[in-house]
């Protein structure tokens, strides 16, 4: 099988100059089972697939020119009007061109041992050029950030499909099992002629950073000084971290990789399925666990009065470099921090570095539990003629979630959206409301 397409947009958000794109796309997949005549009671079906394809996509409305708006019109002392305007804070780009993503796929279907075995592997490789993002700007510009074509970004995985029957039995009974496997890697391979570009967050100093070479959607933030063998840096005056003065990247948002595993139980009309789902590392910046422990509600800030040591060297807050004893050695830390500042200050709380509040955010989660029956077709034909199928279900959803790497006690859900739903920032919480758990009743009906 043998499919091409070809597509040519012209659009008005982009320069006149800019504003045509082309971009193809063809696939291909080949049934060997069927060309070669192979299909036997362990090899049931066998097909190879290939695809190329190439998207473009423009910008946002007015993101070319560079424009004045029209204020409130000043009134002098003799009452005559003049008409205001001021420019922009955006520099607009004149120059843009439209982003073009260009992927490859390659993957196959498998279906062995009398369709007891089902496999569908892929891997694709996507590449982005000429990204549209907005971009920060320095003060004395006269502007506070613009709108660039940002280099280039490549993504690149694998997604597995593993179908398996187990269990398969004459008098109705049937247990089918499915795994879902996926792992991204993504890296920005030119992040433009500053090598980095700062798409927005919590603060100027905490948010989502494009930098050439590291992983696309990386943390940024302030991060605890520390010495060339990596101990804390301590100052003596407060017994408190020092924190270093410039931010650094402190965390990556994409998880290693995501697994999904539905059981499907079958008895004659009767069906049970759970999908338990469990994804593996990634980082959060999380307000609410920040919030928690500078409020001394969790049960690890339970005991307030006493004195804590952090470990580390003594540090000079003017150098950000450890403070050497008369052996030419770093000097081991001996100063108290109270509770209160361990916690609240600048120390491992809301107010301390940025990094004190990323956590690895690994959770393994019954995503669904659906329990089913249907209505027999001899019964419908006899008692419910204008029916042809009759189906009622109850389900119930985000029944139950376990992330290890979280503070004890905090119960929190990695995988709320605390904030910049709508955006391309990824791995904040700021404070949102708690997961719910669902339940439902589901009725079909089918004339």
């Amino acid at each position: 099988f043998l499919t091409a397409s070809a597509r040519n947009d012209h659009s008005s958000t982009l320069p006149a100059k800019n504003n045509s794109y082309f971009y193809p796309a063809v696939s291909a997949s080949f049934v060997f089972t069927d060309a070669f005549n192979m299909s036997s009671n362990f090899l049931n079906f066998g097909k190879i697939r290939a695809n190329w394809a190439s998207v473009g996509k423009d910008a946002d409305p007015y993101s070319v020119n560079t424009v004045y708006g029209i204020g409130a019109p000043y009134t002098d002392n003799k009452g005559t009007l003049y008409p205001g305007a001021g420019i922009s804070s955006r520099l607009n780009n004149a120059d843009l061109k439209p982003e073009i993503t260009t992927e490859y796929e390659v993957g196959t279907e498998l279906q062995l041992l009398n369709k007891r075995i089902g496999i569908d592997f892929a891997y694709f490789n996507r590449t982005s050029k000429n990204l549209i993002v907005p971009t920060r700007y320095a003060s004395t510009s006269g502007f506070g950030g613009g709108i660039v074509n940002a280099g280039e970004i490549n993504n690149n995985g694998i997604e597995l499909g593993l179908t398996l029957v187990p269990i398969s039995t004459a008098s109705g009974f049937k247990w089918e099992s499915n795994l879902a496997y996926q792992r991204l890697r993504s890296k920005v391979i030119d992040a433009g002629t500053t090598g980095e570009i700062y798409l927005g967050g919590a603060t100027a100093n905490l948010g989502t950073m494009h930098r050439t070479g590291q992983p696309f959607g990386m943390i940024y933030g302030t991060v605890n000084a520390r010495d060339e063998a990596g101990n804390l840096l301590i100052d003596q005056t407060t017994g408190a971290t020092i924190i270093s003065p410039k931010s650094q990247l402190i965390g990556n948002p994409a998880p290693n990789y995501s697994l999904g595993w539905t059981n499907t139980l079958s008895f004659k009309n009767f069906q049970l399925s759970a999908l338990l789902d469990y994804r593996d590392g990634g980082s959060m910046y999380s307000v609410t666990a920040a919030s928690l422990i500078l409020r001394g509600q969790l049960k690890m800030s339970e005991d307030r009065e006493g004195m804590r040591v952090i470990p580390g060297v003594v540090g000079d807050p003017q150098t950000y470099k450890a403070v050497q004893g008369a052996d030419g050695k770093p000097i081991k830390n001996t100063a108290t921090i109270s509770a209160f500042d361990y916690h609240f200050s600048n120390g491992f709380g809301a107010y301390g570095a940025d990094e004190t509040n990323i956590y690895d955010v690994t959770v393994i989660r019954l995503r669904e539990v659906t329990f089913g029956y249907s209505v027999p077709r001899t019964f419908l034909k006899k008692n419910l003629k204008f029916l042809g199928a009759l189906n009622v279900s109850l389900s119930g959803r985000n029944l139950w979630f376990f992330a290890p790497n979280m503070l004890t006690g905090l119960n929190f859900d990695p995988e709320v959206l605390g904030s910049f739903a709508d955006s391309n920032i990824q791995g904040f919480d700021l404070g949102a409301a708690p997961s719910s758990r669902r339940f439902g009743v589901n009725l079909t009906a089918k004339f």
